[in-house]
């Protein structure tokens, strides 16, 4: 490059820069505002006058509102895209009107746009309680459809008023929609009570007739019902009923009157006689079902006036029989709790026994009968101290006995092996956990083993001889050594006396040292060869 480019060159450089550095700093600017007003927030100027709690929360409901509800709105198409840009459109000219320390036109602007979508958002509400009310109103016009033949007017009246309903939605005129979808529905519930109304009329006087055997009027009654409402259960079954009777009625009416007089099982054997030359006829089973119900409540008074005079006598036992007899036939809460009150107060009677029978046993010494009988009165009275006492010390003292007479046993057994210090160790032990109260045979054995023991507890002379080349040792007692004889002084117990000698078998002998035998003598010599 030549001394006259330079300058040139230099100029270019400085031109860009001047014109490059005001727009970095201005998308930098657009960039900090826009990160703002994205997270709701808006950051007044230094000089900007202070946001007061309301105005800022008066933006942020605003912000929440066009972040969320209208956006999903948006989303759904329940408003369109271009009055969504004209309400944010607003909404910039608040936040611009805040950062510029303007709060009353801020707040001008920002119910500008509150108010705005909150109508928006109310007419969308209306417009889903149409949509809604559409639904479950023809829902009810079809459930209702069956009323249209016996109430034409009524009827015709609810499809016309729901059809302009439906109109109105189509034109987005909610409000009016709503007032349509409301009115047909209140005329349809007007007339499902009037039908129910004039139904149960005529189901009452159908019944009423059907019970004084006028089977016409019953019969006129019940096809009225099924005429205005043909799938009506109770008029389709009372026409069956008026079938059934039909040629009968006469036989009907005389067990009617053995029922009435208390006669039911007379009245019941008549019944059988006639059912059986119509062993299905439906109002026969059911009148058989009735004298029978009538039987069981005969019976149930009469266990029930027996449990009653039981109870009254003291005898809880028959009272409880008898009622529970009564509560198999028939169940009620007030003989339930009746039932419960006695059994309470057999409870509080077999308590007494078995509290007074425990105590005996424990006194007498017979733990397990005593621990069986605590036992049982807890289960009987759980929160019963005395119950939990005696079980708690009955249990103690029989396992205490159970320890005794193992230790006992063991104690014996191992006298009779001559491990008389085990024996002593068992002994000691069924002492420790000895009852105060034994039994006659244990006591006697006890005095016995200690004796015995007493007699054991002696140390012993055994003298052990050998041939002086054989290696002889005791257990805990002697090392390995050759010797030819040796006295020691023993407890009497088992010892395992060993003998070897290098090229002889090894020689194993079990030596019973016992205080009752004076001058014992063992002899340990290897003398077979391997």
């Amino acid at each position: 490059m030549t001394r006259n480019q330079k300058p040139v060159v230099f100029v270019a450089i400085a031109l860009c820069a001047v014109m490059i550095i005001p727009l970095f700093i201005l998308v930098l600017s657009r960039i900090a505002g826009d990160s703002n007003i994205s997270a709701g927030i808006v950051v007044p100027s230094p000089d900007a006058e202070v946001i007061d709690f309301d105005l800022q929360q008066l933006a942020e409901q605003v912000e929440a509102m066009l972040k969320n509800d209208l956006t999903t709105a948006l989303r759904e198409g329940d408003v369109s895209l271009e009055w969504m840009a004209a309400l944010n459109r607003d909404a910039e000219k608040a936040r611009a009107a805040l950062a510029a320390g303007k709060p009353e036109r801020a707040e001008s602007l920002y119910r500008s746009v509150l108010q705005t979508a909150q109508a928006q958002m109310e007419a969308l509400a209306l417009a889903d309680k149409a949509r809604v009310l559409n639904e479950t109103t023809y829902a009810e016009l079809k459930r209702l459809e069956y009323l249209k033949a016996a109430f034409a007017n009524t009827y015709d009246e609810a499809v016309t008023t729901y059809n302009r309903a439906l109109r109105f939605l189509t034109e987005k005129q909610y409000q009016k929609s709503v007032d349509d979808y409301e009115m047909t529905g209140a005329i349809l519930g007007d007339l499902e009570a009037r039908a129910l109304q004039q139904l149960a009329g005529l189901l009452e006087s159908g019944k009423t007739a059907l019970e004084a055997y006028e089977l016409g009027a019953a019969r006129s009654a019940f096809q009225e019902v099924l005429r205005i409402d043909p799938a009506n259960v109770d008029a389709t079954q009372g026409l069956v009923m008026v079938h059934a009777l039909e040629g009968i009625a006469d036989q009907v009416q005389a067990i009617q009157a053995l029922e009435d007089a208390g006669e039911f099982e007379a009245a019941l054997k008549q019944l059988e006689l006639l059912a059986a030359n119509d062993p299905n006829n439906p109002f026969l089973n059911n009148q058989r079902e009735a004298i029978l119900a009538r039987i069981q409540e005969r019976d149930y008074q009469a266990l029930l006036q027996e449990s009653i005079a039981a109870e009254a006598n003291d005898d809880f036992p028959l009272a409880i029989e008898t009622l529970e007899a009564a509560l198999a036939l028939k169940s009620t809460g007030e003989q339930e709790q009746r039932l419960l009150a006695l059994k309470e107060k057999q409870a509080e009677a077999r308590m007494e026994q078995l509290l007074a029978s425990g105590f005996e046993a424990l006194k007498l010494g017979r733990y397990e009968e005593a621990r069986r009988i605590y036992k049982e009165a807890t289960v009987l009275s759980p929160a019963s101290k005395e119950a939990r006492t005696g079980l708690e010390k009955a249990s103690s003292l029989y396992l205490a006995n159970i320890r005794y007479t193992q230790n006992l046993n063991n104690a014996a057994k191992y006298i009779k092996e001559g491990r008389f210090p085990l024996a002593a160790k068992f002994f000691n032990d069924a002492m420790s956990s000895r009852p105060n109260t034994v039994a006659a045979a244990h006591q006697k054995e006890e005095n016995r083993l200690r004796d015995i023991l007493e007699v054991q507890s002696q140390e012993v002379v055994v003298t052990v001889e050998s041939d002086n080349r054989t290696f002889v040792s005791i257990t805990g007692v002697l090392p390995p050594d050759r010797i030819k004889e040796k006295e020691l002084k023993l407890f009497p117990d088992v010892y395992l006396v060993k003998g070897t000698r290098p090229g002889y078998e090894t020689l194993e002998i079990e030596l019973k040292v016992d205080a009752t035998q004076k001058n014992q003598t063992i002899v340990v010599e290897c003398t077979q060869k391997l």
